[in-house]
């Protein structure tokens, strides 16, 4: 965390450039990184492991944002753990559009290899919002470290599945935001740190549909227009107030009333719900958002 290395910005420059790093930050303003004024580097993941003819090693995820640019590239490399030697970095990607994101979390040293899952762009994806998750490894050729694997993760339709007090289909509340990302196969794109209050949607899910996660926890879906998921018990925006009353009985009650708009609450009683709730919030009799999840996230929906 406190050192030079030499990085490249994922081959922004042809020749590496130093950068001294304290705490794990530091910033560039060599003449050699090109024609932006200066880059932020940061170290995003370290894991140590054994790798075959390599011995014991530690492999480093950077990011690095060029300024002034609104973009920015990671890099993984990797040293020896003894001397702290760099031994490699892993191959750029031949891709046509932007590079792929390293989810850095998911890094990992096992079976003799590198591995991790990135984010890879569509064709018609914006900047940002890659929709493609892929699980990748590496290893050591005796020279460099080479491309040994690229799968795609499986994607489920989030279209398809229902919300319950429990999440939506794979993406369960009390999972982190790498844990929704495997379950559901898709790029999670946060709004702010997942280890504070942030809001996410994945990549290909309704619009309309969004995840609260607090301390990089899952603790609330959010359903409003214009998507069409609906609860187990077929529940969905545009629902009225008598159908939610005849469909949950006496687990629903009124919250609140504000502003002639209603919020009505199913808190299942059974202890296996571990008191978890949906909220509905109604206009004119009907529901135009709802929430479901832990108590206190589900009734605030958002971290907005």
């Amino acid at each position: 965390m406190n050192r030079t290395y030499e990085l490249t910005c994922d081959d922004e420059v042809d020749k590496p450039v130093p950068v001294t790093l304290s705490d794990g930050t530091g910033t560039a303003t060599d003449d050699a990184i090109g024609p932006e004024r200066y880059w932020e580097v940061r170290i995003e993941r370290t894991v140590h492991g054994v790798l075959p003819r390599l011995g014991k090693v530690t492999a480093i995820v950077f990011r690095c944002e060029p300024q002034p640019t609104n973009y920015f590239t990671k890099e993984l490399r990797v040293y020896r753990s003894g001397d702290g030697a760099e031994i490699g970095r892993t191959p750029t990607f031949d891709v046509s559009g932007f590079s792929p994101e390293f989810r850095p979390e998911t890094l990992k040293i096992e079976d003799g290899r590198l591995s991790a899952d990135l984010a890879f762009y569509g064709e018609r994806d914006a900047h940002g919002h890659p929709s493609i998750l892929r699980h990748v490894t590496w290893a050591w050729d005796g020279r460099e470290f080479v491309k040994r694997s690229e799968t795609d993760l499986s994607h489920t339709d989030l279209s398809r599945e229902q919300v319950t007090v429990d999440g939506i289909g794979p993406a369960r509340i009390g999972m982190s935001a790498e844990q929704v990302e495997k379950a559901v196969g898709a790029p999670l794109t946060l709004v702010g740190d997942a280890s504070h209050c942030t809001d996410g949607t994945l990549a290909g899910a309704p619009d309309g549909l969004s995840l609260m996660f607090m301390e990089n926890s899952l603790v609330a879906v959010s359903v409003e227009p214009p998507a069409a998921v609906s609860t187990a018990s077929g529940m969905r925006v545009g629902t009225t107030r008598d159908e939610l009353s005849d469909t949950y009985g006496d687990e629903i009650t009124t919250d609140s009333v504000e502003d002639g708009s209603e919020r009505l609450v199913f808190a299942p009683t059974a202890p296996r719900f571990g008191g978890r709730i949906i909220v509905f919030d109604l206009s004119d009799g009907q529901v135009d958002r709802f929430a479901a999840g832990t108590r206190d996230a589900a009734t605030v929906g958002s971290c907005l």
